[in-house]
């Protein structure tokens, strides 16, 4: 199938329009010009009207008509063409210039018509010539014969300009379309010539050079903006792309050590173990790296589902205060093997309800808990605190813990990410606790921040909108 290249399309388009355009203004110049040269004509002729009261009267002094007198009258008025008087039988009584060969007889109609109108104006064809137009004008009677003054033009002084004007119209037409074509041809060619460049330049990317950028010129038109566009999507591919490496890279190394444990005391237990006992051992540890894999991948599944829109959420109220309650119950429970003391601290002056789902935001604050309790020496202390601001609940979760440098507080939301990587594997950590955090709250329309001091603490503030997630608002308008 024939596909058109848009530098074709839009030189057939201007030639088109062209066409058009030379079409209604050849149509509308050919109409003014016929009716303004048939207009000036016809007032030439017409302007003997007025005058025909003399003409009749220095007629009807002599028994004779007086041919003279007619060809006076009609040099006044510089008809030049073709006239006569004749009778309303026909008779020539005066003529000029041929005026027999050239005006047709009166007819009937003709003088039935100048008998009730007073005078004729009309297009009489002649055979062989130009149509002539014809003005009949009463004489009034003269020895009891009534008498017609018969003028007619040619219309070949109206026809030959106006066969003239198509000729010119026809011959050049043609040659003007051609010429835009061609011209149009040549500017869409150098039009496109940028959208040619940006093609050439998108085809030698790929997933090995995505640093590559597309050259932008200095005019600021819808080329550059094109460029720049294009420029934007290669950065956020680039982006993706070396995270989905990073990605798999960690999943695989992540995945691949608990991995190796498993097979490493599978064959020290085919080898050396010899009871009950040390089959049992070798069992247990095996279990533990079997959990550590399980809660890997289920973490995987949460990141991926979230990000991928297809994990709903449960939104309806619940009590944000009771959840907190709950979570100070269980940090106390986390932290009391370290002896670290968990403080709730509500900056509240009656009970806090929120619209979200309560299982994924107790997912949420249970993982800020135990990161808190984990990454706090012995005996320190963990406080979790709830205030209101601007329509939005705020819970921190603050410890008195290591801390984290300034250098790894933009990267701590990635997943796999670790400050110190020996220390969360002996914790049983993922790596992917806070990028869960993250996720759970901008799926609730959220947001979560982190403030740290090295040797000092860390503190997790999460907003939440009171009123729900955006989406979910948008759904329920009724919601108040």
């Amino acid at each position: 199938m024939f596909s058109a290249s848009i530098r074709l399309k839009l030189s057939l388009w201007n030639a088109l329009i062209l066409l058009l355009v030379l079409g209604a203004s050849s149509g509308l110049l050919y109409v003014y010009l016929s009716h303004s040269l048939f207009k000036q004509l016809d007032q030439r002729l017409l302007s003997m009207v007025e005058e025909q009261d003399s003409l009749r009267a220095r007629l009807q002094v002599d028994e004779s008509v007086d041919c003279a007198t007619v060809a006076e009258f009609a040099r006044r008025f510089r008809l030049g063409e073709f006239y006569r008087v004749v009778d309303e039988k026909g008779t020539q009584l005066c003529e000029a210039n041929g005026a027999r060969k050239q005006i047709p007889p009166l007819q009937d109609w003709m003088l039935e018509a100048v008998r009730s109108e007073g005078s004729l104006l009309t297009t009489v064809p002649f055979l062989g010539h130009h149509s002539l137009r014809q003005l009949v004008v009463p004489l009034g009677h003269q020895n009891g014969r009534r008498l017609f003054f018969q003028a007619a033009v040619g219309l070949g002084r109206v026809e030959q300009p106006l066969q003239e004007l198509r000729s010119l119209l026809l011959l050049y037409s043609p040659v003007a379309l051609i010429v835009v074509a061609v011209c149009g041809w040549f500017l869409a060619g150098r039009a496109l010539a940028p959208v040619i460049n940006i093609t050439r330049a998108m085809r030698k990317v790929n997933a090995e050079n995505l640093n590559r950028r597309l050259p932008i010129g200095k005019s600021r038109d819808e080329i550059s903006r094109l460029a720049e566009t294009f420029n934007a999507m290669l950065a956020n591919l680039e982006e993706s792309f070396r995270k989905i490496r990073q990605f798999s890279g960690d999943a695989s190394h992540e995945l691949r050590t608990p991995l190796t444990i498993l097979k490493g005391e599978t064959e020290v237990a085919l080898r050396w173990a010899k009871d009950p006992d040390e089959f049992r051992k070798m069992l247990e540890s095996s279990m533990e790296e079997i959990d550590r894999m399980g809660r890997i991948i289920e973490d995987l599944l949460t990141l991926a589902k979230s990000e991928a829109g297809t994990r709903s959420l449960v939104i309806k109220p619940f009590s944000l205060s009771d959840l907190l309650q709950a979570l100070y119950l269980q940090a106390n429970t986390l932290g009391e093997t370290k002896k670290i003391k968990t403080h709730l601290k509500l900056d509240v002056s009656e009970e806090i309800r929120l619209m979200g789902d309560e299982l994924r935001l107790r997912q949420l604050f249970l993982n800020l808990v135990a990161n808190a309790v984990n990454y706090t020496p012995d005996g320190g202390q963990v406080e979790i605190t709830l205030a209101v601001a601007d329509g939005e609940a705020k819970v921190t979760v603050s410890d008195t813990g290591i801390g984290i440098p300034v250098e790894h507080l933009t990267h701590i939301f990635d997943r796999f990410y670790r400050v110190d990587k020996a220390r969360n594997r002996e914790d049983g950590g993922t790596g992917l606790g806070l990028a869960i955090v993250k996720s759970l709250a901008e799926a609730h329309g959220g947001r979560v921040e982190v403030a740290s001091t090295p040797g000092e603490g860390t503190s997790f503030m999460v907003f939440l909108p009171a009123q729900g997630p955006k989406e979910w608002l948008a759904n329920n308008d009724s919601f108040v």
